[in-house]
């Protein structure tokens, strides 16, 4: 029997959808409806779906109601219409601290070095102290931060041992660069924001440290152009103090700490777009909130091409839709239940496949795929070939590593949706970890960090294949950044430090053990003749002078026979 037009929905599918209020009807634009004051960008993007660019494969071939199993359509993926790369000019031969500068001008330097004298004058003025404060200069601001850099590659038991000089296990040459209790008190002022500023919006939970943050995040998009592929995914900073918005994922290496949302470049980890998530608003959790997200993250490249993946958490077929009409090409693994996923049998979790069989499916330009892995594991693209096939390597019956054909969705998902996690990577190995009930701290010593990687990602991309870091890697190339940052600014209260050794303090004296019986040591005895302390006793001592001495004394010794 022929079907009449009441058996359709407005949509054109033969399905019948109560009036539940649970999907919302679609307004019809007309004429009248049209106003002039639209962005035409906005409209050529909603367009884009119906321009071809005179290209016969993306032809258009009519709206499917229906997923699809035979008789695909040919998609090609579209070129990405950036330059990849370095965005402003840097010289193979520029040192750590030049490429640095690029992303942490003095701009920002400016306002780090503002807002702590700032806030060290308001706060001493509510509440006076006996310690002494003169304003941070930038040179200071540099060392303190090059020095909380050298903290998170050399990394000691608490703060202080590195200005710890009665072992010779903890003697570094920090006490060199800054006073302890100058770095303290840096460190006790340091400020990003004027709290008494009426034009500071407070209802912005991230409103301590959203200036600055927007700037460096401006100097990350300034710098660098991904390759045209990237990844979202979300970063935990460690933070375990009480917090409004304080996050718990027990999957990820950082289980408790504040959530940042962070496109990255696939093969680099370039950061080229991050926010910060902030919790419920008002108590109520954000509807849509894996779509805003990834919209809000992939806005600046709108009409480029650029090739986005993403996992299940934020995958959808809604989501993928948008995508493709403003330019974007995505793929990512999706949840079985999203909506509008195809139903049949043979493409959810009920299909009986052996291992690595898969079926494919397709529905207008988006491509659904299911493959048996050790579980069923669900993909979704809205731009690649349904015909086509990729490889990727899995083990076989307790076997070695072969290779395994797969839709080409999954095979570029495996190898593209690394940017984030390669990111986490690096910045964890040299992340400062000393604690602080201050939460925005945190959050400053991550993106420095961040930064700091960023920025060996540009010089690595600008130095070519003579690079003189190329063997070393980021690690070489942060710590000569960290000693360029760092310009000694001891004051007078800062201990001496000598280079010296328990074996060997120079060739006219070695510390060794020269006694079976402990003897009192000579510098002990000199340092408290007159006085009631009992000097130590010792087995070790100067083999040239036959004086029984400490370890810790020893370079007094040195120092007095020069």
């Amino acid at each position: 029997m022929a079907a009449t037009e009441d058996d359709f929905d407005s949509e054109g599918s033969d399905i019948e959808l109560d009036d539940s209020g649970e999907f919302e009807r679609e307004e019809v634009v007309t004429l009248e409806d049209y106003d002039e004051n639209d962005d035409p960008l906005d409209r050529a993007q909603e367009w884009d779906l119906w321009d071809t660019d005179g290209e016969e494969e993306d032809g258009f071939y009519g709206f499917q109601v229906d997923w699809r199993t035979e008789g695909y359509q040919p998609r090609k993926a579209k070129q990405f219409t950036r330059k990849p790369g370095v965005k402003q000019p840097i010289p193979e031969d520029a040192s750590p601290l030049d490429v640095f500068s690029c992303i942490f001008t003095d701009e920002l330097w400016d306002m780090l070095v503002m807002e702590t004298n700032r806030y060290a004058e308001q706060t001493r003025e509510h509440s006076p102290t006996n310690s002494k404060w003169k304003p941070v200069s930038k040179t200071e601001m540099m060392t303190f931060v090059g020095l909380c850099l050298a903290f998170g590659i050399m990394q000691l038991p608490a703060r202080r041992d590195f200005w710890r000089q009665t072992k010779w296990l903890y003697q570094t040459n920090v006490p060199k660069a800054m006073a302890r209790d100058r770095f303290d008190m840096i460190w006790r002022y340091l400020h990003l924001q004027d709290n008494m500023d009426p034009a500071v919006d407070k209802t912005d939970k991230l409103w301590k440290i959203r200036q600055w943050m927007d700037l460096l995040l401006v100097r990350f998009q300034a710098l660098y152009e991904v390759n045209g592929f990237v990844s979202v995914d979300e970063s935990m900073v460690k933070y375990k103090g009480r917090l409004g918005f304080r996050q718990y994922l027990p999957m990820k290496p950082v289980k408790w700490g504040i959530k940042v949302w962070v496109m990255a470049e696939s093969k680099t980890g370039y950061v080229t777009n991050f926010q910060v998530y902030t919790g419920a608003i008002q108590g109520k959790t954000e509807k849509d909130l894996a779509h805003r997200i990834v919209s809000d993250l992939v806005a600046p490249y709108y009409g480029s091409n650029l090739s986005v993946y993403m996992d299940n958490f934020y995958t959808s077929v809604k989501l993928m839709e948008d995508l493709k009409v403003r330019g974007v090409q995505a793929c990512g693994t999706v949840r079985a239940n999203r909506k509008d996923l195809p139903k049949i049998k043979q493409l959810t979790k009920k299909a009986e496949l052996n291992k690595h069989e898969f079926n494919v499916a397709q529905r207008d330009d988006l491509t659904f795929c299911i493959w048996q892995d050790t579980k069923a594991v669900m993909v979704l693209s809205n731009y690649h070939d349904p015909t086509a096939h990729g490889f990727v390597r899995r083990k076989a019956n307790g076997q070695r590593q072969t290779e395994v054909r797969v839709p080409a969705c999954l095979a570029d998902y495996q190898q593209h949706m690394k940017g984030v996690d390669l990111l986490d990577q690096m910045v964890g190995y040299y992340q400062i970890h000393h604690r602080s009930t201050k939460w925005w701290r945190r959050l400053f010593f991550y993106f420095v960090t961040v930064a700091c990687y960023n920025a060996f990602v540009a010089a690595r991309s600008a130095g070519g294949a003579e690079w003189k870091y190329r063997r070393g890697g980021y690690k070489d190339w942060l710590e000569d950044l960290t000693q360029e940052l760092i310009v000694p600014v001891t004051a007078r209260s800062a201990p001496n430090v000598l280079p010296t050794s328990p074996t060997g303090a120079s060739a006219e004296h070695d510390l060794v053990q020269i006694n079976k019986k402990r003897k009192t040591c000579r510098e002990c005895s000199l340092k408290h003749c007159g006085t009631d302390v009992r000097p130590g006793s010792t087995l070790m001592g100067c083999r040239q002078c036959n004086l029984p001495l400490h370890r810790e004394c020893f370079m007094y010794h040195v120092v007095r026979h020069k």
